[in-house]
């Protein structure tokens, strides 16, 4: 008697759901596209950084004949180890490029090179390399490898020291950036969803199209809440932050002073929840052009989440890579072309220090302009909604 409703119940559903034609989509076509974007983006990744070659410079203070005999190799591997040029310079001229943070790769081989590695089998190598580049790091690590095998014989050992060049993020810092990509552009989606196709849905839309008051007013009022919505959204974030930072201190105890690199910093989390809110708003102004479109709810979540997948992957990945920039070609120019890209980069620019201050107002200006272009777009929909659909 209790398995005939049930099975009732689980048919209808089943029914209800194979009806929406954007939700099966949604579940059948999701995973191929989440993965095969995922294959795309790193065989684009991988041919962007092993294509073109990278300029190399090097310095040999080594006064014995190792150091040269590994420069030697090097340079007569180039081509397979991607290295464009390889250019000879001084330790000043090294340092100086190191502090402008304008070198690729430089490679430094110290003056007891050979000596270390003759008097104890073991000598260091040290290789400067600007992280943010995903070209730059790709041909650094071929180095490294390559120049491991060549000294890495029987009883020695080469250790290579990487130093960055660029500043680089914390995980507290580059975590923020990926949760704010993340949970801004999912947050504002079941409101939106509800308010207007889920009205659409329950026939409630047709009561409020006939009260004395414009369709322009309307969305106003919806998009208004949505965006009262999405503060209470950015002001729990703080507080989430604040307890994330928290059970972070308490886990290590007395190693506290290794937490601010794990810990999100008070001084960015008025930048985080600005960016989140130019974020959120932006996902909101997407989502009201979707669910003025579709003709129920389920529909509107399930077109809404795959258009927004790639785009949310997409910048989830660089935001933890810290490569948007170093990215050219027709790829680079669609992912610069997502509104929240500029999110990344306006968090970057500020806290990294490697954006001007017309960069980071341009990135500003991007998503706003962006956000008010689907708020139009919108609109311009909602002003065709009828009585009856």
């Amino acid at each position: 008697m209790i398995l005939k409703p049930l099975f009732w119940l689980f048919k209808k559903e089943l029914k209800s759901a194979y009806r929406s034609k954007w939700l099966m989509f949604g579940f059948i076509v999701g995973p191929l596209i989440a993965w095969g974007f995922q294959g795309v983006f790193l065989a684009y990744m991988f041919g962007q950084a092993t294509s073109g070659g990278q300029t190399v410079y090097y310095t040999n203070d080594d006064v014995g004949p190792i150091g040269g005999e590994l420069i030697n190799a090097i340079e007569g591997n180039a081509t397979y180890l991607g290295i464009g040029e390889l250019i000879e310079i001084n330790a000043t001229y090294g340092q100086k490029l190191v502090a402008d943070g304008s070198v690729g790769i430089w490679i430094y081989i110290p003056a007891n090179f050979t000596q270390m590695l003759v008097s104890y089998n073991t000598t260091v190598l040290k290789i400067y390399v600007d992280t943010a580049s995903t070209k730059a790091t790709s041909v650094a690590k071929a180095i490294e490898y390559f120049s491991k095998n060549y000294i890495d014989i029987v009883i020695r050992e080469l250790k290579v020291e990487e130093i960055p060049v660029s500043k680089e993020a914390t995980y507290g810092f580059q975590l923020a950036i990926f949760l704010v990509m993340l949970m801004s552009v999912v947050a504002p989606a079941p409101y939106v969803s509800q308010s207007f196709a889920g009205e659409r849905e329950r026939r409630t839309l047709e009561a409020l199209l006939v009260v004395p008051m414009s369709r322009l007013k309307i969305l106003t009022g919806k998009v208004l809440a949505g965006l009262v919505l999405t503060g209470v959204y950015a002001i729990f974030t703080i507080v989430g932050i604040e307890l994330y930072n928290g059970m972070i201190y308490l886990a290590l105890g007395d190693l506290g002073s290794y937490a601010s690199y794990f810990t999100v910093s008070e001084s960015i989390m008025p930048l985080i929840a600005f960016s989140q809110m130019l974020v959120a708003l932006c996902a909101l102004g997407i989502g009201v052009v979707i669910s003025c479109l579709a003709k129920d709810q389920a529909s509107a979540e399930s077109i809404n989440n795959l258009a927004l997948m790639i785009p949310t992957m997409a910048i989830g990945i660089l935001s933890f890579t810290g490569s948007i920039e170093s990215i050219g070609g027709i790829f680079g120019f669609m992912i610069a072309a997502i509104p929240f890209t500029h999110a990344v980069l306006f968090l970057n620019g500020v806290l990294l220090h490697t954006a001007s201050v017309y960069q980071l107002l341009f990135n500003i200006a991007y998503l706003v302009v962006s956000t008010l272009v689907f708020l139009v777009i919108g609109a311009k929909i909602f002003e065709r909604e009828g009585i009856v659909s």
